[in-house]
């Protein structure tokens, strides 16, 4: 809102620094609430300014974003506590009705919609990932959402769809809903892949195909539809666990036992210092879906061994204690997750605020590989037995997905083809090691190659001279024949000595030498050097490997709407989810890693209470 004249506005939240101090001496010498309103402090420190100069539809605007961005009932502007609280804040507070932010609510989703449809088609590129919320009145919600690269080379994700699935839903309905959301966004000719913890191969069959007979199947298909990393690794190393099921059942009640009383964990502690075991160390419990909690659990609970066995005989209450044969094999179950560096994989996972680019989990991962293919080796009946299934699933949904991040790597400049050399040497023989190579690189030049005919008019791509162009250079000039052996002698040398494309230059000029490195801004200061393979990379690099985000846990499973937000319209759920993600997105003011946001809600962690005993340790 614009003013006139030289007053000076101020904000609600500039009326809101006055100090009770101040406001009790102004009340004090008798002023009026219009007159203190008017009146300057003496050192100049706060102001205060009439209703005129305080625009409220910013104020609404601003609750709009609160409700939405926090997932508040609208309700909230007509608690009585509430509208004293802003009333203290700011004098000349008005209060708004229950409906009047509802509107103001809708119209700021509608508001920013409208600009994000803008930006999006600007982008050349989009990705999606497909996900699946719960609710506890209806079968469950579809949600969409659109990653891209912006213009200045940042990666940016927004929800673009939060639809209810009808009861009967099968691929069809899903391809439906995902095909009217693209139209209605405008951006249908734009998707390259589908990213999804979902087992919808059935409709990402139908999306491919609708796609493809409407020329707009980019990538001639690869990658379409991409597995979330998250969930396969969830489902590999879920395997592993039940196979201790027995023991980490145990674990997970004892734990929980020591949990309800604290003299219980008072007297764990005591039992740990007299086996000369350092508590500093925590005891967690799990959330089951979870693996990462779940390798958590049973990292503490092995470390505390003996202390429970300890505990157990001095608690006849206590009746959960492993036997051996199941801490045996629960050890052996550890150590096959600990040659997977879990705590490297969660963090290259999960330590981005919004998503780790591509580029960053190949070796992660081929650790994996390489110890699911040592277990499978191993002469132990129980370690063999259990990495069979776990062998099985890893290769069953990861084919697409590690030819993406090996795509990914060499576009990297730190690793360029020599981390997949690495890697495929870790699993493979030598020779099939270099075939796989030979497959990756074939696979990334076949990619450039599409970019190079979109990009660059075929005369020039192709090496040749275009003869119109030679015409219409020539045409003041006649038809000599020393201009026909001239453009005879050029062709030959183009064909003898064929320019190098951006991706054989890349490749043959050295790694970047630098440990950390934002590869993204490595593309866009390098993108007039590379300017056909940095338009690839930039799409490449917006794919996303996993499905999970801050609001989600680490095994990419199901989320579920709260009773609240379950009550809404569909309508209005959509505006919850979407609008609040819009206005978090754009502000960053509440985007924490996912492993930050994950660690707080699971409250896990147990920590032993200090003793006497402990307090004399060295």
């Amino acid at each position: 809102m614009s003013h006139t004249g030289s007053t000076k506005r101020t904000s609600a939240a500039d009326i809101g620094t006055c100090s009770c101090s101040k406001r009790t001496k102004a009340d004090s010498e008798g002023m009026s609430m219009t007159d203190s309103a008017s009146s300057e402090s003496v050192d100049g420190e706060f102001s205060r300014v009439s209703d005129d100069n305080l625009d409220q539809m910013e104020v609404r605007e601003i609750l709009a974003k609160m409700i939405l961005a926090h997932g508040l009932p609208f309700s909230i502007v007509e608690f009585e506590w509430f509208n004293e609280l802003s009333r203290h804040l700011n004098p000349f507070h008005q209060n708004v009705s229950e409906n009047t932010i509802k509107q103001d609510c809708v119209k700021l989703f509608e508001s920013d919609k409208v600009k994000i449809k803008k930006v999006l088609q600007d982008v050349h590129r989009i990705s999606l990932t497909c996900d699946y919320w719960m609710s506890n009145q209806t079968p469950g919600y579809l949600c969409l959402t659109a990653h891209y690269i912006d213009a200045d080379w940042k990666l940016q994700k927004r929800i673009i769809s939060f639809n209810e699935l009808s009861p009967s839903y099968n691929g069809e309905i899903i391809s439906n809903a995902i095909m009217d959301c693209l139209v209605q966004w405008g951006i249908e000719n734009k998707i390259i892949t589908i990213t999804s913890a979902l087992d919808c191969d059935g409709a990402t069959d139908i999306l491919r195909s609708s796609l493809e007979a409407r020329g707009e199947l980019h990538f001639q298909g690869f990658f379409f539809h991409l597995r979330c990393c998250a969930h396969i690794l969830n489902l590999v190393l879920q395997d592993g666990f039940n196979k201790i099921e027995s023991c980490l059942s145990k674990i997970r009640e004892g734990v929980k036992y020591l949990r309800k009383e604290p003299a219980r964990l008072v007297k764990f502690g005591e039992v740990a210092i007299q086996l000369d075991i350092s508590t500093h160390q925590s005891l967690w419990t799990d959330v089951k879906t979870r693996w990462n909690s779940t390798y958590r659990m049973l990292q503490s609970a092995i470390y505390y061994k003996t202390a429970f066995i300890g505990y157990a005989s001095s608690d006849p209450n206590y009746e959960w204690l492993p036997t051996d044969v199941e801490w045996e094999n629960a050890e052996k179950v550890f150590k096959l997750l600990e040659g997977f560096d879990v705590t490297s994989l969660t963090t290259t996972l999960f330590s981005n605020t919004l998503y780790p680019t591509s580029n960053l989990l190949l070796i992660e991962i081929f650790k994996v590989k390489k110890e699911i293919c040592e277990a499978y080796l191993s002469e132990d009946g129980f370690t063999r037995g259990m990495s069979v299934s776990m062998f099985e699933k890893f290769e069953k949904y990861w084919e697409d997905t590690s030819i993406l991040m090996a795509v990914a790597s060499i576009l990297d400049p730190r690793f360029k083809q020599f981390a997949i050399q690495f890697c495929f040497e870790k699993v493979y023989s030598s020779s099939e090691a270099s075939e796989q190579v030979k497959n990756v690189l074939a696979k990334l030049r076949a990619l450039y190659e599409m970019y190079e005919k979109e990009y660059i008019p075929p005369s020039v791509s192709s090496g040749s001279w275009s003869k119109a162009g030679t015409r219409s250079a020539s045409s003041s000039v006649s038809s000599s024949s020393i201009n026909e052996d001239f453009i005879s002698f050029m062709q030959s040398k183009w064909a003898n000595n064929p320019p190098k494309s951006d991706l054989d230059i890349y490749l043959e000029e050295p790694v970047f030498k630098c440990k950390e490195i934002d590869v993204l801004s490595w593309w866009r200061e390098n993108s007039v050097k590379f300017p056909i393979l940095s338009k690839l990379a930039r799409d490449v690099l917006c794919i996303p490997i996993t499905t999970a985000t801050s609001e989600s846990d680490f095994s990419a499973g199901s989320r579920v709407l709260n009773n609240y937000r379950s009550s809404l319209t569909k309508d209005m759920i959509e505006i919850f989810v979407c609008g609040g993600d819009w206005i978090r997105a754009s502000t960053k003011s509440e985007l924490h890693t996912l492993q930050e946001s994950a660690m707080a809600e699971e409250n896990l962690e147990i920590q032993i209470p200090a003793t006497r005993l402990i307090s004399n340790q060295s």
